[in-house]
């Protein structure tokens, strides 16, 4: 198996039994996060794709946003143990910057998740197993850069939702 694989293996065994909170989030929104639609997918990191091109219940496909890798489209319901990676780390993404390992809100969340929109507190262990993330992806080179790809356009996002409400 190849190091992104493998890297992307260990990721899912840190973040299977943590959760953003010690009760199930998806009844504070009605599982928003898992209604979309066929055009409605979760991106993917890269190599990811791997796991989900047979999986039954999951449509891999192209994405115009993801940085040239591809999403992965659900029916709404999934087996917890297979979800991707975007929907086991929603709503925050790890932050790699100067060796230092963090997690972050995903402002794409805030129009759906209570935890960002309401200021909920995360699970602590939740956040922890976050940081390990990064600081696991930070061996490889492409998922370091696509984590750094994704920082800079949750950034962009946050400056221009700043830029727009300063001149309203």
């Amino acid at each position: 198996m190849d190091e992104k694989r493998s890297l992307i293996l260990k990721a899912y065994e840190l973040l299977d039994r943590n959760t953003p909170l010690k009760t199930d989030c998806g009844r504070l929104c009605g599982s928003l996060c898992c209604k979309g639609d066929s055009k409605t997918g979760m991106w993917l990191f890269p190599g990811e794709e791997f796991f989900f091109e047979e999986l039954s219940g999951f449509t891999v496909l192209n994405c115009d946003g993801n940085f040239g890798y591809k999403e992965v489209v659900c029916k709404g319901v999934c087996d917890r143990k297979a979800r991707p990676l975007a929907c086991r780390l929603y709503p925050f993404f790890p932050v790699v910057s100067s060796g230092c390992f963090d997690a972050r809100a995903d402002i794409r969340g805030i129009g759906s998740c209570p935890l960002l929109y309401k200021n909920i507190k995360p699970d602590k262990k939740f956040l922890t197993q976050i940081r390990k993330t990064g600081r696991l992806f930070s061996r490889n080179d492409e998922l370091k850069q696509y984590i750094i790809n994704v920082n800079c356009l949750l950034d962009d996002i946050v400056n221009l939702a700043e830029r727009t409400a300063y001149y309203e």
